[in-house]
């Protein structure tokens, strides 16, 4: 049976833990308040996150399924456009949204095509 690439189990970490820390925002207590993030800051933008890794998710699996160079690279790029997002969060929530950034760059980056 063959391997799948390490590049699939990266993408499916990285949603699994943008899916983990959307609850957290949307659920969990993180204020001393009791307060979730999304109730002290309305305007946070909490599920971003989730939004962009599932979609560099499918594009990954189309550019792996169908050999097709232009869905990784614009899974790359939206890999990208997450990891500014959790720069240009950093002091709020973009540390817990760093891991799953990084982990989609680089499941961008080992996704097999060859773009024939």
């Amino acid at each position: 049976m063959a391997r799948a690439p390490h590049g699939f189990w990266l993408a499916n970490l990285a949603v699994v833990w943008a899916a983990l820390f959307t609850a957290w925002a949307l659920f969990g207590s993180a204020y001393s308040s009791g307060e979730s993030v999304l109730e002290e800051n309305p305007d946070a933008a909490v599920a971003a996150p989730l939004v962009l890794a599932a979609t560099v998710w499918l594009l990954l699996h189309v550019a792996c399924r169908y050999d097709a160079i232009g869905a990784r690279t614009v899974a790359k790029v939206l890999a990208w456009l997450l990891v500014a997002f959790a720069v240009i969060t950093g002091f709020t929530i973009g540390l817990f949204v760093l891991p799953a950034a990084i982990a989609l760059v680089a499941a961008a980056a080992l996704t097999p095509v060859t773009g024939s």
